[in-house]
This record gives C-alpha cells, sequence and structure tokens, in this order.
C-alpha cells in the first residue's frame, strides 16, 4: 500500500501553487520551482517532521538543475 501525496504543487502560467492536503488551511504560491519546492519543504520540516518526500524531491530538483539559481539550501 503506498502512502498519499501530502504536499502537492500545480504549475500554471502564472506560477506554482503548492498545498498540503493533510493541512487544508496551508497553502504557498512561488513562481519558480525552486522557491516552490524549499516551501514545500520548510512546511514538511516544521509541520510534519517524519515525512521526508517533499525534501528529497527539492534535493532531487537541486541535483537536476544545478545552474538554477534558487533557495534549495540544507533541506
Amino acid at each position: 500500500m503506498t502512502r498519499p501525496k501530502m504536499i502537492r504543487l500545480e504549475k500554471s502560467t502564472d506560477g506554482i501553487r503548492v498545498y498540503c492536503a493533510s493541512c487544508p488551511h496551508w497553502h504557498s504560491f512561488k513562481f519558480t520551482m525552486g522557491a516552490a519546492h524549499s516551501s514545500a519543504s520548510v512546511h514538511e520540516a516544521n509541520v510534519h517532521p517524519g515525512e521526508y518526500r517533499a525534501r528529497n524531491a527539492a534535493k532531487m530538483y537541486a541535483r537536476r538543475h544545478p545552474d538554477t539559481p534558487g533557495t534549495i539550501t540544507n533541506v
């Protein structure tokens, strides 16, 4: 059985909306994917400390896009 994804990133023409399925009151809007991954990582670390999916996804994104300036550090 797989665990449901808690934090989702939805891309649109204006930017990226970040929301958490477990926290219906929390959401974020960022203009770059790096910033969106960083926002998801911070939320996950602060509110869902036992989960690591968003932080792992942020690290993988940073590895795949090393030339992209972003805020993904120490996640």
